[in-house]
Order: structure tokens, then sequence, then C-alpha cells
């Protein structure tokens, strides 16, 4: 964040691109790289961090579960043993959402840093979670 000169202000949705993406690409996949690369994200000090000191309304990334994988011991413990601690804590305790396979290539290539984040759902009736979202980034 210091490099692109942005900070996060309370109401904020901070998108993490751990660069995954680029892997599943519009003519296949590259299931190898993407193994290697989607379990990376963040522990529970930075969404923590994101929510209480920030005050990030939502918290996204490019990969599949948002919290690296396997989580540190401590951050499993604090979260009752949970194997995703992160969504414990974003989603249970905080009611702060998390947004997951983002593409976040072009907003990197376009070094597109802060944006008005729109994000439209499907009308599919009767779909309370999991559901594919129409996010748009206007500058």
């Amino acid at each position: 964040m210091r490099a692109q000169n942005i900070d996060v202000s309370p109401g904020s949705v901070a998108l993490i691109r751990t660069g995954t993406a680029r892997y599943w690409g519009a003519n296949g996949s590259d299931h190898t790289k993407i193994g290697q690369h989607d379990s990376s994200g963040i522990g529970l000090k930075a969404a923590k961090w994101l929510v209480e000191q920030k005050g990030a309304l939502m918290i996204g990334s490019d990969t599949s579960g948002l919290e690296y994988v396997p989580p540190k011991p401590e951050d499993s413990q604090a979260m009752g043993g949970s194997f995703n601690p992160v969504h414990v804590y974003l989603l249970t305790e905080q009611g702060v959402h998390i947004l997951e396979f983002n593409n976040l290539e072009q907003l990197a290539a376009d070094r597109a840093y802060e944006f008005a984040y729109i994000l439209s759902t499907n009308a599919i009736r009767g779909t309370v979670a999991g559901t594919a979202l129409r996010p748009i980034a206007l500058r």
C-alpha cells in the first residue's frame, strides 16, 4: 500500500491481488500453477487489522479462499480450531463479506489502486450465499 500511496478508509472494500487469477485462462487453466498459488492469502492478524483498524466493509482476493492454507495454528486455535479462521472471524464475528475469485489483473496492469467498487447481484431466487456476483470498478 505504501508503494501505491493508498490507504484503506472506513467503509472501503479491500481487494488483495496475489496473481493467482492469471492462471485461470479463457482458453483453459494451468491447474499446476493454480495449485501452487491458490493457497496464498491473508491471515487472521491482517483480517483484524483491515476490519478493526481500517474499517474495511468487505475483503476480497483473486484466490478461491482469501486466506492462506493451512492456517497458522494460533489463528486456528483463536477461532475454535477452525480450518478457515479468517472466514469465521470475518463472516461470523464481524459480518464482513468475503469476495473470492476476483479477476484483478487488468486493474493491476492499469495501476488502478483506488476506484468505485460496484457490486451487483444476479437475480436468482432463493440464493443466500455462494452466488456469482457482477463487480464493476469505475475510476
